[in-house]
This record gives structure tokens, sequence and C-alpha cells, in this order.
């Protein structure tokens, strides 16, 4: 009988990208094998699941603000809400094993499972431990992370005696989509966009959902920055300022999977907000890239953990001549530019799901 397997993430692409590397490798192994993803209603990760014929099911999500603010009132009712949901999908689909990679669409998905005996198990991208994977660590039988840490870190108890079992936790190498794909060439790659192989290209890219910071100092700075490079830039939904295309300008609000990786093969330099599913391909491609880290948030712990595999900017009232003055120095020392790419691929490990996969495999119930 085959066995069923839950994949919950989404809101944003970062926990979205490990967990389809780690769903390849896992269908390639066992064929048998059925695949479901919980997500959430508006998030960039219905699609890409949906393209690869994967059921996809759209949960409430309650998520707890960053902010004083007054949501936090409604928390309690939209966790109930979101329990209620998680509860109606396990009894429908009964799977075997539940696996997220952060975001608060798992939180009751995972309390729930943990009651019913479902093993579950998270992985854990940014340097610091996220809420979402906090909240849940207790309700897992293995917790794995993209960092090296010293001591052990989503273990530690959020409240004295919370945790009632051994939690396995230790590093891997992040599972990506790029590992072992055929690669395009630059060229190709930059003529596939319609842009000049003979000129510079950077590439501006602000995560699943966009940057509105980033597309401010491309759009409104658009003639400065076309008087040194060309410019591939994905805006997110409905994040755009509105500027026209013009040669050696292009954008896009979204990229699938092999349009992302040509853009990627195709700049120079990549300027990316710090998140970890994107900087995870980032470092699999060796790209030489500039992280602008959202203000107060995981991302600066991710860029600091990088000093010499890519250039911080801090996001500031100098955006833009920051930023601009980084992209001219990476362009005009085309030997520190790769030195960046081979530094932050050293530094980041990563792989096609294999070690991932190899630990979720001991959990599964065994094949009838």
């Amino acid at each position: 009988m085959a066995r069923i397997i839950a994949l919950v993430g989404g809101g944003t692409m970062g926990p979205v990208v490990p967990l389809l590397a780690l769903q390849k490798k896992l269908a390639q192994r066992h064929p048998e094998d059925k695949f479901v993803w919980v997500g959430t209603p508006d998030g960039p990760e219905r699609a890409p699941v949906e393209a690869l014929g994967i059921p996809f099911v759209a949960l409430p999500v309650a998520k707890l603000p960053r902010y004083l603010t007054w949501r936090l009132f409604m928390v309690y009712w939209e966790y109930r809400r979101a329990r209620k949901a998680a509860i109606k999908f396990l009894d429908d689909w009964k799977p075997d094993m539940i696996i997220g990679a952060g975001g608060f669409t798992q939180v009751p998905i995972i309390r729930a499972a943990s009651r019913r005996g479902i093993p579950c198990a998270i992985h854990q991208l940014d340097f610091v431990p996220l809420l979402s994977n906090r909240l849940v660590a207790k309700y897992c039988r293995l917790i794995t992370t993209t960092f090296i840490y010293h001591q052990k870190k989503l273990t530690v108890p959020i409240f004295k005696y919370s945790l009632k079992m051994p939690v396995e936790e230790m590093p891997i190498a992040t599972p990506n989509r790029y590992v072992g794909k055929r690669i395009p060439e630059k060229i190709a790659a930059m003529e596939h966009f319609g842009f000049d192989s003979d000129r510079p290209l950077v590439l501006f890219v602000g995560g699943g959902t966009g940057s509105r910071a980033l597309n401010t100092v491309v759009e409104t700075h658009l003639d400065k920055w076309l008087s040194k490079t060309q410019v591939l830039q994905i805006t997110g939904k409905g994040r755009s300022l509105g500027a026209q295309e013009r040669p050696g300008y292009v954008k896009q609000e979204f990229f699938n999977e092999d349009d992302f990786l040509r853009a990627l093969m195709a700049a120079d330099v990549i300027v990316s907000r710090a998140g970890m599913g994107s900087i995870t391909d980032l470092a699999t491609l060796y790209r030489p890239s500039i992280l602008v880290p959202i203000n107060h948030s995981p991302q600066e712990q991710n860029a600091r953990r990088l000093p010499l595999a890519v250039i911080e900017v801090r996001e500031t009232p100098r955006l833009f001549e920051d930023l601009f003055h980084q992209v001219s120095h990476l362009l005009n020392h085309p030997q520190e530019k790769l030195k960046f790419g081979y530094e932050l691929h050293r530094t980041i490990r990563t792989d096609d799901g294999s070690e991932w996969a190899n630990l979720i495999e001991r959990f599964l119930p065994q094949e009838e």
C-alpha cells in the first residue's frame, strides 16, 4: 500500500525550495509513495507545486505578528480555525509522515499529527531558529539545520520542561532544486531574455513575494543603472512601481524554476534579499551576491554569518547609493566576484535531497 507523505510550507518560497528538492528525491526512490502539499491560500507556492502534479491543500494560517498590533487579539481565534482545518486534513488524507521547513502553516498540523502518533520532521533554514519551528520542536522526531551550531538550538525548550522526549537535531546539506540539474550557458541564458551578451547584467530579486525596497531602488534610478549595466528584475506579484521595459531592462513578477535558473546564470551579479531559500540557490550555483536583509528579521543573521562569502548592504535611506557602489565594484573586479561565488558555495552545503531523504526514511513506515 502506498505511503502518503505530507509536505507543509508556504507563504514565501523559503521553505518551499528544500521541500521540493526532498520530494523529488523521495519520489525517485519510492515511486509508489504519494505526496500532498499543505500551503497557504495566497502564497507563491501553489503554482510550482501544482505544476509538478502534487495535490495542493490550502489551510488558513494563524501567524503571530512580528510587531505589536491589534492582530495579536485575533491569533487565538485564527489558530482555532487553522487547527480545525488541520484536523480535517489529517482525517481526509491520513498521512504517514509530516515534513515542514518553517512557516506557521505547519504548527497546527504537526501538533495534531504528533498526538496521533504520526512522525513529524522539520528543517531549520535560517541561522536564528524560527518561532514556527520552535513551537513544534517537541512534537518532531527529527530536526535538521542548514547551519552548524555549537550547541542545540531548537531542542532547547521555550518553556522549562516543555520537551517530553529526546529529539534528533543535526546539520545537513540543505536540499536544493538545482543540484545535478543541467546548467545553461551564460550567453544562451542572456539571449533567452533578450539581453546583449556583450554588456554586464545585474539581477534584482526580492524573494518569493518580492521586495518593495529593491523595486524602488531599481525603478526610481533606472537611468543610472542602465548607464552601468543591464537589469533583470523580479518584482513579486503587484510590487512593481510601474516602470516600463526598455532595451537593457526586463522585469517580471515571478519566474518558474527553469527561467529562474536562466536568470541566475545570466547575471554577473545578483542583488537579493537574505532568505535562506535564495541563499541556497546562490550557493549551489556559485553566484556572486549582494544581500539586502530585511531589517529586524532573521535575514540579518543569515547575512552576517557569511562575511567572506557575500557583500551585505543594509536597508537605509542610502540604499541606492550603497548598492550602486557595491555593484560597480564587483563588475570592475571580476576576480573578486568569482571569489565570492566560490566562498558561498563552500560555506553553505547543498545537495539534491539525498542526505535529508536518508534521515526521513528512518521514520517512514515500512513499505508493504
